[in-house]
């Protein structure tokens, strides 16, 4: 199609009314692109270069070493950064797990406190009863001994008053 004389777009428009998918028309466009780019410096196949099948050339050794040797170092750098991940996946964890354990004891304390609390309540609850009943047990007491009680202080306020309305004895002087 390039032969042809059309833009990448018209090539890419073409092979995906073609039914290609995108990833698959930009992997051959870039391997098109690299074949074209090496063509011009290799005029003639040098020796190292191997046949492939049907006649067709191979890929010079050199270059498959100089792949391997990218692929190599990019796979070790992947490694190296998804054992970082793995790492803080891990603290991650570790840290949320930390965090459930203190919401749990949280919880454990807060259940007991209201626990504590409800018990308190159900004391004072009784004690006021049972100082209410002991009111009203007072309160009929007094109304029992307040009539006696209150007749008593009105005889010894009686008795006062005719104390104090009598002369006092002069004392006698005996020689």
């Amino acid at each position: 199609m390039r032969q042809q004389g059309m833009t990448n777009n018209q090539i890419i428009e073409a092979l995906q009314r073609q039914g290609h998918q995108p990833q698959q028309i930009y992997d051959a466009m870039a391997q098109s692109e690299f074949r074209g780019a090496a063509e011009p410096m290799m005029p003639e196949a040098p020796p190292e270069m191997q046949q492939g099948p049907e006649g067709q050339q191979a890929v010079p050794k050199g270059f498959e070493e100089t792949v391997e040797a990218v692929v190599e170092e990019k796979w070790n750098e992947f490694t190296r950064e998804l054992g970082k991940m793995n790492e803080w996946k891990d603290a991650s964890t570790s840290r949320m797990d930390k965090t459930d354990q203190a919401i749990t004891d949280m919880k454990s304390d807060l259940e007991n406190l209201h626990k504590a609390i409800v018990s308190k309540i159900s004391e004072y609850d009784k004690n006021l009863l049972d100082v209410g009943t002991e009111i009203k047990a007072m309160e009929k007491v007094f109304q029992k001994v307040l009539p006696d009680l209150t007749g008593s202080v009105a005889e010894l306020s009686r008795i006062t008053k005719t104390v104090k309305a009598k002369p006092a004895p002069l004392p006698s002087k005996r020689k």
